[in-house]
């Protein structure tokens, strides 16, 4: 009753919005909590004298390149706008983290857990419905194949854990991945990816997924701990006649000078239309770089 009046008194006010404030700042909470618990956890050490420089084009890298494996956390901002007013918001915090198996092999366990507000289109009357969407949780290696080649690859578990349908896709996925990322030169990386998606059960009578993403991300390194990158990806849909669509993204980044954190923006479009008009991220990564037992 109170939102009614609100609504009127203040014609920008809408239920959408007042959840999208309430949601941003529990994303927010839940992303100082899970750093404080991560440092936490660490061992008290000293950092290994690794050029900085260096640690900087790793972390501006690692946004793109899944064969570079740092532990750190992250709260993404997803916005996606859809044909007939249709938008949907979404919070995930994410953390990653990488252990070393031997001098040329790391392993890492990565968790996703987003929170989404989603606006229906204007046939269905503009319905808010916010809620936790669906979790993932993966687990890969990588291997440091020379000095300027790596490879690895995952396999991730995409769970039916939203708590209203209209928030996930009602399936429980399997998503194996393989890269080869190669660093042509020092201020620019390529990392062709394949990655293949298959439902093992679905829900709603949500029909069956299997699909194969092949993908060029590139990480081109900017001075002053700048990036930009971009990715090229097609789609092939094995349950819809084969059919091909494509898609590009260009984002940017920056690592701050005095703390490992990076913040990013992309934005992606569907170049085969489509009912999503256009997404667009914003993204804070800390990362927690590595340490050793003093001797």
């Amino acid at each position: 009753m109170a939102s009614c009046r609100l609504t009127k008194i203040v014609p920008n006010y809408s239920p959408f919005r007042r959840g999208v404030f309430h949601l941003i700042s529990f994303a927010r909470f839940l992303f100082v909590i899970l750093s404080l618990l991560a440092a936490s956890l660490l061992p008290a050490a000293e950092q290994t004298s690794v050029d900085s420089m260096t640690a900087a084009a790793d972390e501006l890298k690692a946004l793109r390149d899944q064969t570079i494996i740092q532990s750190r956390v992250w709260l993404d901002t997803e916005w996606d706008q859809f044909k007939h007013g249709a938008e949907e918001a979404r919070w995930t915090l994410g953390g990653l983290w990488g252990w070393d198996v031997s001098d040329r092999q790391d392993w890492a366990v990565r968790l996703k857990v987003p929170f989404v507000y989603d606006r229906s289109d204007q046939a269905s009357g503009h319905v808010d419905i916010g809620g936790l969407g669906d979790v993932e949780i993966a687990t890969g290696t990588v291997f440091r194949l020379s000095n300027k080649w790596r490879t690895g690859g995952s396999i991730e578990l995409h769970a039916d854990t939203a708590s209203n349908p209209a928030l996930g896709d009602s399936v429980w996925r399997l998503h194996p991945s393989w890269s080869v990322a190669h660093d042509v030169t020092n201020w620019l990386t390529l990392t062709p990816t394949a990655e293949y998606n298959h439902s093992i059960a679905e829900e709603h009578n949500v029909a069956a997924q299997r699909y194969l993403e092949l993908s060029l991300p590139a990480t081109f390194i900017l001075p002053y701990d700048w990036s930009i990158g971009t990715n090229y990806k097609a789609k092939i849909d094995f349950e819809n006649g084969d059919r091909w669509t494509h898609t590009i993204n260009l984002g940017v980044a920056k690592r701050l000078s005095n703390i490992p954190v990076v913040l990013s923006a992309t934005l992606e479009k569907q170049l085969d239309g489509g009912n999503k008009k256009f997404q667009a991220n914003l993204t804070m990564t800390y990362y927690f770089e590595r340490f050793h037992l003093p001797k």
